[in-house]
């Protein structure tokens, strides 16, 4: 079976989980992306993979057209990211035998009548058929809405969990510093924490600013936690090969996910209508982590997790976790489950493929 997938947007980590499923159910991909992502991928040196590169400085349109050969040629096309660039070959689909499939991030921007939204113009296309709606958590589907029928996980599981004797114990806080995450909740509890623990704690916040408020409050926390709390922050863009190495060294995670994101005047519900990245990263490296009550996981993840609902709940648990290597405990039960977890995910993507 032949499977194109596209990304022509700075989505690599979803690419590189779906390279990877690809090839885990048997198929040899062809990746259509750019030289950001393809730099970035784990998954550039796989000899199963077939890479069509845009040269820099040339439009997607023309480079689409370039591949318009090898686009047709595919079972399935797989649209990571759906960008209006995207219009012409979608446009054409029915010229093609490919069944497409357009995975949708954020579902209630995609479906709404503003025609000024990012990507307007792709979405109207999908959501007049032209390829199938695909979300990307299974948690996300609703029995009865055409819309919330097919998704496939694009968490997957691929490094063992690791576990580490040193003097001190490292929690990292991945991704960008911006309002869809609650790094101030992070702060607040670090600071009622910090008196309570009984080994050092390093906390890498693993993401650039967006804001000068953030970096302001993470120097002015990390006057108030010393000694027993180490602060890190990164003043700009973390490379991929920076991040992975970071989490690949940790000994679990805090995911201060936002339950909601307003953009353009557009809400968006985590869990509901769109999904956190971060989930991505816990999976991957087989990280336990605390995060947020609301947010909804599979049964065999869920074991890997902590839950907190505000400040000091979320601080007990950090006291916890450090104190009793709790983290350590959890890295040795989460084997079966990122098993579990693994052919959940493959079954979903056999089952889009089985679509005609």
């Amino acid at each position: 079976m032949k499977i194109g997938l596209i990304e022509l947007s700075a989505h690599s980590e979803v690419l590189d989980s779906l390279i990877r499923q690809a090839i885990d159910v048997g198929a040899s991909p062809t990746v259509y992306t750019n030289p950001f992502c393809a730099e970035s991928s784990e998954a550039a040196a796989y000899a199963a993979v077939e890479w069509q590169v845009c040269p820099p400085g040339l439009p997607y349109a023309e480079f689409l057209e370039n591949c318009k050969s090898s686009i047709g040629s595919q079972d399935h096309l797989f649209i990571i990211t759906p960008v209006d660039s995207l219009c012409g070959p979608l446009s054409d689909a029915s010229a093609t035998s490919a069944t497409w499939h357009c995975l949708v991030h954020n579902l209630n921007t995609f479906t709404s009548s503003d025609d000024n939204r990012p990507s307007a113009a792709i979405a109207k296309l999908v959501l007049d058929g032209a390829a199938g709606v695909l979300l990307p958590d299974l948690r996300l589907r609703k029995s009865g809405d055409p819309l919330r029928t097919h998704a496939i996980n694009i968490a997957y599981p691929q490094h063992p969990p690791t576990e580490f004797v040193r003097d001190e114990v490292r929690c990292c806080i991945p991704g960008r510093m911006y309002s869809g995450r609650d790094h101030a909740e992070v702060l607040s509890a670090l600071e009622i924490a910090a008196p309570r623990l009984t080994k050092r704690l390093r906390v890498e916040f693993l993401g650039e600013h967006s804001t000068e408020e953030t970096k302001a409050a993470v120097e002015a926390a990390r006057k108030t936690v010393v000694p027993s709390v180490e602060l890190r922050d990164h003043p700009g863009y973390v490379a991929q090969e920076e991040f992975d190495r970071t989490l690949a060294e940790a000994d679990f995670l805090i995911l201060p996910v936002s339950e909601y994101l307003t953009r353009n005047g557009i809400i968006e519900t985590r869990g509901q209508t769109c999904v956190t990245g971060n989930i991505n990263d816990m999976v991957r490296f087989g990280l336990p982590s605390l995060m947020p009550a609301f947010y909804p996981l599979s049964s065999h993840i869920e074991g890997m997790t902590a839950r907190y609902d505000g400040i000091r709940s979320l601080a007990d648990l950090i006291v916890t976790w450090v104190n009793s290597d709790e983290f350590t405990r959890r890295k040795r039960a989460a084997a079966p489950g990122l098993e579990a977890y693994r052919a959940e995910c493959l079954s979903a993507m056999r089952e889009q493929l089985a679509r005609c």
